[in-house]
């Protein structure tokens, strides 16, 4: 925190808070979606009563596979925020770092 008021004054502490508004909100929204999307699905592959009866590993299985999808949203807002915050000139919007990924 001292480091980077030192260096670069409040502008650097919100630097690349676009990419990361953007990146949780697809992570968040592909989390929520695909997780339903797999416990449906995955119900239907095994049934209604095993699903019953197996529903906390079947709710498990969809959470990872929502997870795993959602993650690989988030990845590409990430790196361009990394590389905002850790390589000088490399942009300073959001719009502006994108196209260089």
């Amino acid at each position: 925190f001292k480091v980077t008021m030192a260096e670069g004054g409040t502008r650097a502490l919100v630097l690349g808070w676009a990419p990361t508004l953007m990146g949780y909100s697809a992570q968040g929204m592909c989390k929520f979606g695909f997780y339903e999307f797999f416990k449906v699905k995955y119900a239907d592959v095994i049934g209604e009563e095993n699903a019953y009866i197996y529903r906390i590993p079947l709710y498990l299985a969809a959470s990872a596979s929502a997870e795993f999808i959602a993650d690989i949203a988030l990845c590409p807002f990430e790196a361009v925020k990394v590389r905002m915050q850790t390589s000088p000139g490399f942009a300073t919007t959001f719009l502006e770092g994108a196209p260089k990924i």
